[in-house]
């Protein structure tokens, strides 16, 4: 097979899928509002054939001016009526269409989104850590809300201008058939070319998709108000600008070269559309100039001629747009169908069966790791290896570690955000997979170190960690109160009903150790059985956090308490300390059992005793030398 029969395969074999996707899109649009899908193909469909019914009267009328008599003023009024009224018909056809297509484009876009909405919140953690999931995501969503309806409407024009084609082509071939295949042959000239170039430029598109992610982190380091202050202070934003200004360079260079290859495509079309027109229409003035046509059928066959022509080269411009576009759909479908990693959608999509012992009214008493690994995806060490560990209810657990050592990665595991890990995991002595996941969820409380600033009001930001008090004033402050915010949140304009942040109006910004505050209170609004607390000493003052941790340990008498630090002098406060060292837990014990047993714990420590010596020396030194 040679190169060209490949190419002209895989062009063929693209407009099927098109079509069959097409087909899906209609299904979807169905589903979401059958009478208003119906009364949009009845529309369009009418609207196909008001071009040639308007011919019609008009070649009818003409006709009867010439050819009657004084006496068939009658034909002539009956042919003018016709004409009114299928001009009021059409009136009422575009305000009709403008109506139900601007309902069913609300309508489309609605829906599309709620379902891009729900699709990305059933994919997991790792999958949002999957760079391409992520470009998939991107594409998907960034035109969700006009894409599919542009789809729709090329797919309804498509069958508007096949109606509008099939009957002016009729008029046609009742005068000339071999007329109808010039104009048809002629059509299919450029479709080749016009095909290729479409397919380039989608290829374009989709290669560029993580540019466009880059470009949008460009203008996000520019405007954003967490990126301004290191923006201004380094002096990046002539370099950001400059980045920035070379990915619009390139995408502009790309787009002008498409652009050219279509403007010197689509001039030798219509040089040699025009050729042909002009020889078919002197054929009708020749007929006519004959006294073979009345000056009405001149009119219209002069019309269907370039009515024909003009459906003929919309609809192959439909298809081969729709399947340029198409590919789009066919992005949003593969979106729509990706397999989530996330264990809790994974449970309930399989319906893996729960014990019902192990589906409510269960608290978690112990949770027990027993040979845990996990590796990321893409790569080949595992980040956690072989771990075992047992943490009791009433207990308090340090986890400590250099940057890596595979901590928050343990932690991830624990709160069921991984499930592709092997060992075994443990709740209550039974395993966590004869468990409702969510539930499991549900009775965990965490404070992530990234954790989020919630653009909302401070109900909100509270409230997010147990929907069901959201509304319940004396609930939400309570648990303001132990995370040591309530003074604040109470001298806030509007108190609880405050709008935090400075991205919309009225918005209070709060400092960093205060929107950790707020995170903490709504870990502890859940009233969950176990508790993280991942680095809580990032945005806190050593004090702070002492504080936060005695706070933390007092309310863990009847839970399970975590929580990561690189401050030896915090993790000393705990009934265990865990030691992790790539990937493994390498010591575990009290702080007093870890400093006899002179290992990493007990360097850590004096690593961090000695900092603090070091600078009460410097600080003496200091004072003789200015002395």
């Amino acid at each position: 097979m040679s190169s060209v029969q490949e190419s002209t395969k895989l062009e063929v074999e693209s407009i099927w899928r098109s079509i069959r996707q097409g087909l899906k899109l209609f299904g979807l649009v169905f589903g979401m509002n059958k009478p208003y899908m119906v009364s949009s193909i009845f529309l369009h469909i009418v609207q196909g054939l008001m071009p040639v019914l308007t011919l019609i009267i008009m070649q009818n009328l003409l006709n009867s001016i010439v050819s009657s008599s004084p006496q068939g003023i009658s034909l002539i009024m009956l042919q003018f009526g016709l004409f009114i009224a299928i001009h009021v018909l059409k009136s009422v056809v575009t305000m009709s269409q403008s109506y139900v297509e601007g309902t069913l484009e609300a309508v489309l876009s609605k829906f599309l989104n709620i379902m891009i909405g729900e699709k990305s919140g059933s994919l997991g953690l790792a999958d949002y850590e999957n760079s391409e999931i992520n470009d998939q995501l991107k594409r998907a969503s960034q035109e969700a809300s006009y894409r599919p309806y542009q789809l729709y409407t090329q797919m309804a024009g498509i069958i508007s201008s096949l109606v509008t084609m099939l009957s002016s082509a009729t008029l046609l071939f009742l005068w000339k058939w071999w007329v109808v295949v010039i104009l048809f042959i002629i059509s299919l000239v450029s479709v080749y070319s016009i095909f290729k170039l479409n397919k380039e430029q989608f290829e374009i598109y989709m290669n560029r998709t993580p540019l466009y992610r880059e470009s949008w982190y460009m203008t996000y380091l520019l405007t954003n108000d967490r990126a301004v202050k290191e923006v201004k202070m380094f002096n990046l934003g002539p370099y950001l600008l400059k980045r920035y200004g070379a990915l619009l360079q390139r995408f502009f260079v790309e787009d002008r070269r498409i652009l050219g290859k279509r403007v010197r495509i689509t001039f030798l079309y219509s040089l040699l559309e025009l050729t042909v027109l002009l020889w078919v229409v002197w054929l009708a003035i020749r007929e006519t100039f004959e006294q073979k046509l009345l000056i009405g059928s001149l009119y219209g066959y002069i019309q269907a001629i370039m009515l024909t022509q003009s459906q003929m080269q919309a609809l192959i411009q439909g298809i081969v747009q729709f399947s340029q576009n198409n590919l789009y759909m066919e992005q949003l479908f593969l979106f729509l169908q990706l397999p989530t990693s996330d264990p809790v959608r994974r449970q309930q999509e399989q319906a893996l069966p729960i014990r019902p012992e192990c589906s409510t009214g269960f608290g978690i008493e112990q949770i027990s790791i027993e040979g845990v690994s996990f590796t990321y995806p893409g790569q080949t060490e595992p980040s956690i290896r072989d771990i075992h560990l047992t943490m009791d209810k009433g207990q308090t657990i340090a986890i400590v570690g250099k940057n890596g050592s595979g901590k928050s990665t343990l932690m991830k595991v624990l709160m069921q955000l991984y499930s592709d890990y092997s060992g075994v995991l443990k709740l209550n002595g039974r395993p966590v997979q004869d468990y409702d996941l969510e539930q499991i969820q549900e009775k965990i409380g965490v404070v992530f170190q990234d954790f989020m600033h919630y653009e909302m009001s401070a109900r909100h930001n509270i409230g997010f960690g147990s929907l069901e008090h959201m509304g319940q004033d004396e609930e939400l402050m309570h648990a303001a109160e132990y995370a040591a915010i309530d003074r604040i949140i109470t001298q806030l304009p509007q108190g609880l009903d405050t709008q935090l942040g400075k991205w919309f109006e009225d918005g209070y910004q709060l400092s960093g150790g205060q929107w950790q505050r707020v995170a903490i209170a709504r870990a502890f609004l859940r009233k969950a059985d176990v508790y993280i607390l991942d680095e809580p000493s990032s945005f806190l003052d050593p004090v702070a956090e002492r504080d936060l941790l005695v706070l933390f340990l007092d309310l863990m008498k009847d839970s399970i308490g975590i929580f990561i630090t690189h401050r030896i002098s915090s993790a000393r406060l705990a009934q265990k300390i865990v030691v992790m060292d790539n990937g493994l837990i390498v010591e575990q014990g009290t702080h007093r059992e870890l400093i006899l047993l002179d290992g990493l714990y007990a360097e850590m420590y004096r690593i961090q005793a000695s900092s603090f010596s070091e600078e009460d020396s410097l600080i003496e030194a200091g004072g003789r030398v200015s002395g």
